[in-house]
C-alpha cells in the first residue's frame, strides 16, 4: 500500500476496522462488470458488451456473484485488504464510507494479473468456491501490492 493511499483513506475505513484487526492495503478499483463503453449509440453499446464480457465466473450465490458491478455516480470503489477480511466499500466526494462486500481472507485463492488491453491494469480476483471476478486499476503497482497480500493465481 501506498503511504498516499494510506494518508487519503485510512481515517475513512479506520472506523469498519474490528478490535486487532489491520489494514494490510487498499486500492481504488473498478469492477469489469460495471464498465461502460466510451462513446454514444450503437459503438458506446458495444463496447460496453465487449468490456463486460467474461467479467464474472461463476454461479447465482458465488462469491464473485456478489461482488459489487459498480460505485454510485462521483464515488470511488475502495477494495481493502486487512488480516482478516476483504472489504470493498465505496466513497463519496465528502469521505463517506458505505460498505459493499465483505468476505474473509480463507475465502480468497488469490491474484492473476491480466494482460493490459487498456489505458487501466486488470486482474481477476479467484475465490476459494472456483469463481472470480475481473477488476480494473489504475496502475500494475498496485496489482503486485495487492498480490503480495492476497497470493497469486497463475492459472486462467
Amino acid at each position: 500500500m501506498t503511504e498516499k493511499q494510506l494518508q487519503q483513506f485510512g481515517a475513512v475505513l479506520s472506523p469498519y476496522l474490528e478490535p486487532d484487526e489491520q489494514l494490510l492495503d487498499v486500492a481504488v478499483i473498478q469492477p469489469t462488470a460495471g464498465v461502460t463503453g466510451a462513446g454514444v449509440g450503437i459503438a458506446g453499446r458495444m463496447g460496453t458488451r465487449l468490456a463486460r464480457i467474461g467479467a464474472v465466473h461463476g454461479e447465482e450465490g458465488s462469491l464473485a456473484s456478489g461482488f459489487p458491478a459498480s460505485a454510485p455516480t462521483g464515488q470511488r470503489m475502495l477494495l481493502w485488504v486487512t488480516n482478516r477480511r476483504v472489504l470493498v466499500h465505496t466513497v463519496s466526494a465528502t469521505s463517506q464510507a458505505q460498505g459493499q462486500w465483505v468476505a474473509p481472507r480463507s475465502a480468497i485463492a488469490g491474484i492473476q494479473r491480466r494482460p493490459r488491453m487498456q489505458l487501466m491494469a486488470k486482474f481477476r480476483l479467484h475465490f476459494v468456491d472456483g469463481s472470480s471476478t475481473s477488476i480494473m486499476t489504475m496502475r500494475r503497482q498496485t496489482i503486485d501490492a495487492l498480490t503480495n497480500q492476497l497470493g497469486k493465481i497463475t492459472t486462467s
